[in-house]
């Protein structure tokens, strides 16, 4: 069961870069060029609700990150500073290669999803006791598989 949950972990890696760093695209020339930085937590310039979508999208793509390291036995404090690390490499990665806009409040709200993820750990680890690891094993693996076919879609019809 650890190695399938290291298996899933590093496909979600691969997809949390994929998606952050390089937009979905599947082709270096898709990529933005432009570089910026954002240092006032959810302050935009243009109010619209793309925001608030890309607030939600932030915390939910970090959500599995607490999943998956309780799951590996990581505890609350490690996870939550381990996803924080990850979180500032890729925003600092956007702002060193020019891929876009690195922004405090995705900083924010991608650690506020690793910690959502260890709360709903927790929650379930309560639901289901011993059987929690297991049941959040067949989640992940149905979540990949679908977002794994989603790609092979977008992939396809480029």
């Amino acid at each position: 069961m650890k190695k399938t949950t290291h298996i899933l972990f590093t496909i979600y890696i691969f997809l949390v870069i994929w998606i952050i760093l390089f937009k979905l695209s599947v082709s270096i020339d898709q990529l933005p060029h432009f570089r910026s930085i954002n240092l006032i937590p959810f302050y935009y310039p243009n109010k619209t609700t793309y925001q608030i979508r890309e607030v939600l999208d932030n915390l939910i793509i970090f959500i599995p990150f607490g999943l998956y390291l309780k799951t590996l036995n990581i505890n609350s404090d490690r996870t939550i500073f381990l996803g924080f690390l990850l979180s500032i490499s890729l925003e600092l990665s956007q702002y060193i290669f020019c891929l876009g806009a690195s922004d405090i409040t995705d900083l924010i709200t991608n650690t506020t999803g690793v910690l959502v993820g260890v709360g709903l750990y927790y929650l379930l680890k309560k639901i289901f006791k011993e059987k929690t690891n297991k049941i959040i094993l067949a989640l992940e693996a149905i979540v990949t598989i679908l977002f794994v076919s989603l790609i092979v879609i977008i992939l396809i019809n480029n």
